[in-house]
């Protein structure tokens, strides 16, 4: 465990192998979890801004790649929070 944030309608757990989003409320129950990022599936981060909203962009790595290089991965592996 390194920190917690809340925000608006949810919560954000940050450890030391995984960052978490979990829906506000009761954030003992593994079923709060709506997003689990962990670090050795991720590929990239990227903060931006959008009318006046901040938005976190998480690009987990692909699941296989011919060339061995980890490589962005489609639409659904590019969550946005």
């Amino acid at each position: 465990f390194i920190a917690v944030e809340n925000i608006d309608s949810y919560c954000v757990l940050i450890s030391s192998k995984a960052v978490y989003f979990l829906k506000s409320g009761d954030n003992t129950d593994r079923e709060a979890i709506f997003l689990e990022v962990k670090y050795d599936d991720l590929y990239h981060c990227l903060v931006s801004k959008d009318h006046g909203e901040v938005y976190i962009q998480l690009t987990k790595k692909a699941v296989n790649t011919s060339s061995g290089v980890a490589m962005p991965g489609p639409s659904q592996q590019r969550p946005m929070v």
